[in-house]
């Protein structure tokens, strides 16, 4: 039986170190992961006013949410965070209050950062067993580092081999934990 993975990337680059991970994952992911992106380069900024208004990038990605079996949340690292757009999406999944789409979700993470630092993933973390959240996170994360050394070359393809073996390990740990 097929699985729908809703991807979060919080970079919207058309250079983005962040989908050529994506693009891998999906490369070496069974065929029955299917990994479905959600756009979020036009989602407003997250304002609790408009929660009485029909918003619909707010409801695109509420309702990406709700049909996922399971998600995945990739993240630059930016000045040592999360990303701003994906926490923006973050945000909109958890409202209005009492109506969070992520409650129960499944979630891996993975970040693509220059120096391998797990921070965003530890921030990720705490952002998924927030109370308005409260998703179950996979126990491997994927933390791609070393991406301006060589890791992903011009054409965006995964070329360090480290790096292939911790995307196929996380890969085959997410595939188990959304089985």
């Amino acid at each position: 039986m097929s699985k729908n993975i809703a991807v979060f990337v919080g970079s919207a680059s058309k250079t983005s170190f962040n989908h050529a991970v994506v693009r891998h994952l999906q490369n070496i992911a069974p065929s029955d992961l299917q990994f479905n992106i959600v756009e979020l380069g036009d989602l407003p900024v997250y304002d609790r006013d408009l929660d009485e208004q029909d918003v619909p990038a707010y409801n695109r990605v509420r309702e990406a949410i709700k049909a996922a079996d399971a998600i995945l949340w990739v993240s630059p690292e930016h000045n040592g965070q999360v990303s701003a757009m994906l926490k923006n999406a973050i945000d909109v999944g958890s409202r209005p209050a009492g109506q969070s789409a992520w409650i129960g979700k499944k979630v891996g993470l993975v970040t693509v950062n220059a120096r391998g630092s797990e921070n965003v993933i530890n921030q990720l973390r705490e952002l998924a067993n927030a109370t308005y959240i409260n998703m179950q996170v996979a126990p491997v994360a994927a933390n791609v580092g070393g991406i301006f050394a060589g890791s992903i070359n011009e054409q965006g393809e995964i070329v360090a081999d480290e790096v292939k073996a911790n995307l196929q390990n996380f890969i085959n740990e997410f595939v188990a934990f959304v089985a």
